[in-house]
């Protein structure tokens, strides 16, 4: 935007209002600041701005104030933009600070330091960040805030817009003799096309030509491809303010030269036909036009925005009328920027004061046709996390969060001046495996010896290292032959005295709180998947929570056991009621899965087919009791024998 034209006096701000410009401070409320700037305004403690209490009543179809907000007191907004994607609307000031806010309450969605010094000149919404141009920088944010590539420009270079000419490809024009194509897959400059008219400060793209508009008052048609110039309107003698786009009509608005008085604001809108080329009538207006839009909804209209904060529309092709003028609360503000959303249907405005004003036509506002849903921050976990008893055995430590610094180094990232890398090696093939191997071209194929048990690994261990189980604490040694076996591994054998468990200790196995079952009963096979299911919640839950007038229910006697499991606090139980409940079910025995007390002592049995068939056998059955409906006279009466037995 050229702002040669404008007031001089309305452009220069005192710094009883904003201060000096210096990067790295931080906005505050100056004593000094006049009372009215913040009138029919409301300061959260966070220096988020909204409207007043007052409800706002819209007419369709009429625009007028939804709301107002401030992000910096005093620091003069050079850009708005309303997001193309999300429902936000973005905009930065002089200081090169960036904030964002959400919907028609426009509530502060995020605020950021886009650039250190520079004032922010132009923003671009795309689908994965928000670009942010400069005087000599290119910035491109998630807008979170977290850059995403930060690209200067030449020394020298002067930047004042950009546009998008397709998803990953833009064009940057400023007030020098060339503009910049840029890749943002690469982040490099493609080429550089030589501008004959300096001073590209305006950009529109159409179907057919590229519109620039350029310091001198003059508009340029350039060719899609070359960007060589194919027509161009001499629009003002000036200076260019604004122009804009739609269909086949050009509108743009500037200064006239008025010789020794310099340039003064032309209220005569050019107006050209784009289909034969030349200009037709031009439009004359009631207020000093800075900058014009098109808002196509029903009809062609034109929203005319004056520097003092007074907004006309019009068509471009009618008279304008004096009705149709309206006025933007700015309190004495000048305006600096202007932008209307995909849907026409919101107008952002940005004064020198810091304030940002939302217009709208209709109450349920939309910024964009189909926006997506815009992510929010993650609350701040500290405040919700449980109460941690430290006097708990159980309790596990991965409820404590640990943060993820890349500062910090963790405990278990060693050097490796103390680590040494120590792959496991390969073992040997059996000789008998090559010896009876053919190959058929580079794949060898040989019969399986049978030298190893189902499902074993061949794994080197130095079992010197490894010691016999301790004694046990009435004194009997153990089978010399288990020093092969690692200890954890190695089966303990109850040896019962007189007294019989009461002169066990079994705390000294088992130090923990989990409990086991004891192995000396028949068909104690299926322990090992007893404990699995008790270690699964929802099962564990479902069993506990079943009780049926059936005298043999897997599924009661199943949620006893881990109810026992869960008081013996360590110490051994029995399934010998689960056991006997599941040895009278006619389907175990046609499975096989009942064991005579010979098979088990011979080691004749294959536990490893014969868990998977029990595995499948007991999720059935356990499916098909719970399905059944139980009366509430029944479970008062199954508790009831329960209890007495």
């Amino acid at each position: 935007m050229n702002f040669d034209g404008l007031d001089a006096g309305m452009g220069e701000y005192p710094p009883s209002l904003h201060g000096t410009l210096d990067s790295g401070m931080e906005p505050s409320m100056d004593p000094h600041l006049n009372p009215s700037l913040l009138q029919g305004v409301e300061l959260d403690p966070e220096g988020l701005a909204v409207t007043g209490p007052e409800s706002v009543h819209l007419m369709e179809g009429m625009f007028s104030e939804l709301h107002s907000a401030v992000s910096e007191v005093g620091i003069p907004v050079t850009a708005t933009h309303f997001d193309l994607q999300e429902e936000m609307l973005w905009m930065g000031n002089h200081r090169g600070h960036v904030t964002s806010f959400f919907g028609p309450t426009m509530g502060r969605h995020s605020s950021f330091q886009a650039h250190a010094a520079d004032d922010i000149r132009h923003i671009q919404s795309l689908e994965t960040g928000v670009l942010f141009l400069s005087k000599c920088n290119l910035k491109c944010h998630t807008r979170g805030g977290l850059v995403m590539f930060d690209y200067p420009m030449e020394e020298g270079a002067d930047m004042h817009s950009l546009l998008m000419t397709d998803n990953n490809t833009l064009l940057i024009g400023g007030l020098q003799n060339y503009a910049v194509e840029f890749d943002l897959n690469t982040v490099q400059e493609t080429q550089k096309f030589s501008v004959e008219v300096p001073g590209v400060a305006i950009m529109r793209q159409t179907g057919r030509f590229f519109f620039c508009g350029h310091t001198s008052g003059k508009i340029t048609l350039r060719d899609l491809r070359s960007f060589k110039t194919e027509h161009e309107f001499d629009a003002f003698s000036g200076s260019l303010s604004d122009f804009d786009v739609h269909g086949n009509l050009l509108a743009a608005c500037g200064f006239s030269s008025r010789g020794m008085n310099g340039l003064a604001c032309d209220r005569f809108l050019m107006v050209y036909d784009l289909r034969m080329m030349r200009a037709v009538t031009p439009l004359q207006v009631h207020v000093d036009p800075l900058f014009l839009r098109f808002i196509p909804t029903y009809t062609s209209r034109l929203a005319i925005i004056s520097q003092t904060g007074q907004c006309q529309f019009c068509e471009p092709t009618g008279l304008a009328n004096m009705a149709d003028i309206f006025h933007v609360n700015t309190v004495g503000q000048v305006l600096m920027s202007f932008d209307v959303s995909s849907s026409k249907q919101a107008l952002a405005f940005g004064d020198s004061g810091g304030c940002v004003h939302l217009w709208s036509d209709a109450p349920e506002v939309s910024f964009n046709d189909y926006s997506r849903e815009t992510e929010f921050a993650l609350p701040c976990l500290v405040d919700t996390l449980p109460q941690l008893d430290w006097n708990h055995d159980l309790l596990p430590l991965s409820l404590i969060p640990m943060p993820l610094t890349s500062t910090e180094q963790l405990l278990s990232e060693w050097s490796t001046a103390v680590a040494t890398p120590s792959p496991r090696r390969a073992p040997p093939v059996d000789p008998e495996i090559l010896r009876t191997m053919k190959t058929v071209g580079f794949i060898g194929y040989a019969a399986n010896p049978r030298t190893r048990p189902r499902n074993q690994a061949y794994v080197e261990l130095d079992y010197d290292n490894y010691n016999q189980v301790p004694e046990s604490p009435i004194g009997r040694d153990e089978e010399p032959h288990l020093y092969m076996v690692p200890k954890k591994y190695r089966k303990v054998t109850i040896k019962y005295s007189k007294l019989g468990l009461e002169d066990f200790d079994f705390k000294h196995y088992n130090r923990t709180l989990f409990a086991g079952l004891e192995p000396h009963i028949p068909n104690a096979y299926c322990n090992c998947m007893i404990q699995v299911l008790y270690f699964l919640e929802p099962i564990r839950c479902l069993v506990q929570n079943h009780l049926c007038q059936k005298e043999f229910c897997l599924a009661c006697e199943l949620g006893f056991l881990f109810h026992m499991l869960d008081l013996s606090r360590g110490d051994p139980c029995q399934a010998s009621n689960f056991l006997r409940a599941f040895r009278t079910i006619p389907e175990a025995s046609a499975l096989g899965l009942i064991l005579a007390d010979s098979d088990e002592q011979t080691g004749k049995a294959r536990l490893g087919r014969l868990i998977q068939s029990w595995n499948r056998f007991i999720l059935t059955q356990l499916h098909q009791e719970t399905q059944e409906q139980e009366g509430p006279q029944a479970y008062r009466g199954r508790r009831g024998s329960r209890s007495m037995s």
